[in-house]
């Protein structure tokens, strides 16, 4: 039974960095792509207007783009306090029973796994 838990628990770990390496791709190829867009709407701006024109132009979007950012980022984070806080207030208190038998079989899994190297 605690063989499952941890094979699951591997498989869990496992899948969450090849998730994280994956993300961490993308977000390298995003940066690369957002660098190559930035210079030709510079060049596109610098040719349509003057430069300091289109270094606002470009300045400003990135700013607005943040602060955008930063709004979703703080709606979810309340988001997930609210649902947080309404799961707990709906969770049934924990049977002590259970908590002390799970403790027992930690320390007999622990026992075995020092006894077995």
């Amino acid at each position: 039974m605690l063989d499952q838990i941890a094979h699951k628990a591997q498989a869990k770990a496992s899948q969450t960095a090849q998730t994280a390496v994956l993300g961490l791709g993308a977000a390298l190829l995003l940066s690369v792509g957002l660098g190559f867009l930035t210079c030709a709407m510079w060049i596109f701006l610098a040719a349509a207007t003057d430069t300091l024109t289109a270094a606002a132009t470009i300045g400003a979007a990135y700013f607005g783009g943040g602060l955008i950012l930063i709004a979703v980022m703080t709606t979810r984070r309340r988001s997930h306090k609210r649902t947080y806080a309404a799961a707990q207030a709906n969770e049934p208190a924990k049977d002590p029973m259970h908590e002390i038998v799970l403790a027992f079989v930690t320390g007999m899994r622990a026992g075995q796994q020092s006894r077995h190297g």
